[in-house]
């Protein structure tokens, strides 16, 4: 199975955009219920981020090829991962070239 048609050029552009919803919404819930202890801002983040990256897919934002379920798995974890400022979008880029795709 080929997976690499998932990461369409509207995948990219949409991931940074998720992210940046992604900070603000997250802070925005964690400021008001005050959630600062131990892992709980990065779940909300987490889920956050899933729940918008999902969206975005149902609303036709982003267009994936095949398998479309992997596609929108991916778009989490993206968003999720640069929303918590594990890496940078043009980092999960350069990691996601170096795992799926063959150098010519």
């Amino acid at each position: 199975m080929d997976i690499t048609g998932i990461f369409s050029e509207s995948f990219w552009y949409m991931a940074p955009i998720l992210m940046s919803i992604t900070v603000t919404i997250t802070g925005a819930i964690n400021g008001r219920f005050n959630i600062t202890n131990g892992i709980w801002p990065q779940i909300v983040s987490w889920i956050v981020g899933s729940v918008l990256s999902v969206g975005a897919w149902l609303l036709n934002f982003v267009t994936m090829g095949q398998p479309v379920w992997l596609g929108v798995i991916m778009l989490c974890v993206v968003v999720g991962l640069s929303s918590n400022g594990i890496y940078d979008i043009p980092t999960i880029q350069k990691l996601i070239k170096q795992l799926f795709y063959k150098e010519q």
